[in-house]
């Protein structure tokens, strides 16, 4: 069903397995594997319809459907007939000539899915639908990163949590949508336990302000340690995509990053957020 990368972490499923067929144990046990290792990658799925690959979600737990009513700029980044669930990642125009969703070519720097959301959905899923080959993203492991952190640092961190969101020049530079407004009603906490009991940390570095009862100044320190220590190459995945790529990763103690590519006007990925809602991830 699946290996272990050789950085000892990743989990890159058998391109045989088939998901559309997995059992709710099948699905149990690989939304253990998100929890706990962050990153769930398969290459080879081609054959993926947009109606696959909502099943497949589904079968972990409830998807994001975006709010195009209220939130028309968001129209665009959205793939057609996909019930409003399947945005599209991609620089190509669409028929009223918007991009999708950071179209960009530069990077799309560290970060994760609306960290100043307090129900924002924890597990995102990309597919590589065309033109992917030469474009690379990168996931960080943030639970390994955590235990190995010095027991004086865990200490002095145990407590913290974060003031987060956005602002323009952050983590990019993209014209699509609003800065996210700084939000100090919601204050996650740095150390954090998952759906899955494992514990690590929430660091979204470029999508957050401050540590709650220090200043911005006062954070920078703290900030550039953990920053440079959750960086370490044996933290991180490097994925150079291919089309028919499927990757999953969790969103509360990893994150990722997109390099430059001048191809993405040619390239497109689809992105669906989902949770956990229909899986058992006891133990």
């Amino acid at each position: 069903m699946y290996t272990i990368h050789n950085n000892g972490w990743t989990v890159i499923l058998d391109s045989e397995f088939n998901l559309l067929k997995a059992t709710q144990k099948d699905i149990n046990t690989l939304g253990k594997l998100l929890a706990k290792y962050t990153v769930i990658v398969q290459s080879g799925q081609h054959h993926l319809t947009l109606d696959d690959e909502r099943k497949v979600t589904k079968m972990f737990g409830n998807i994001e459907k975006h709010d195009v009513a209220s939130n028309p700029l968001i129209k665009s980044a959205m793939v057609e007939n996909s019930n409003d669930e399947i945005n599209r990642v991609t620089g190509a125009l669409d028929k009223d000539g918007l991009p999708g969703l950071f179209g960009h070519d530069s990077e799309l720097d560290w970060h994760c899915n609306k960290p100043a959301v307090p129900d924002r959905m924890p597990v995102v899923w990309l597919f590589a639908v065309k033109q992917s080959k030469g474009s690379r993203t990168s996931f960080t492991n943030n639970i390994m990163a955590y235990e190995d952190l010095d027991l004086e640092i865990k200490k002095e961190i145990k407590d913290l949590k974060l003031v987060c969101g956005f602002s323009r020049g952050s983590y990019t530079t993209y014209s699509f949508g609003k800065d996210q407004d700084f939000n100090e009603y919601y204050t996650p906490p740095l150390v954090y336990t998952n759906n899955g009991n494992q514990t690590g940390l929430f660091f979204p570095f470029l999508q957050f302000r401050n540590f709650v009862g220090m200043t911005e100044e006062e954070s920078l320190p703290l900030t550039k340690l953990l920053k440079d220590h959750i960086l370490q190459e044996k933290y991180i995945y490097h994925h150079d995509w291919e089309d028919g790529d499927a990757i999953m990763f969790e969103q509360w103690l990893g994150l990722h990053k997109r390099w430059e590519f001048p191809g993405m006007t040619d390239r497109l990925l689809h992105r669906i957020c989902f949770d956990f809602t229909n899986c058992d991830l006891s133990d």
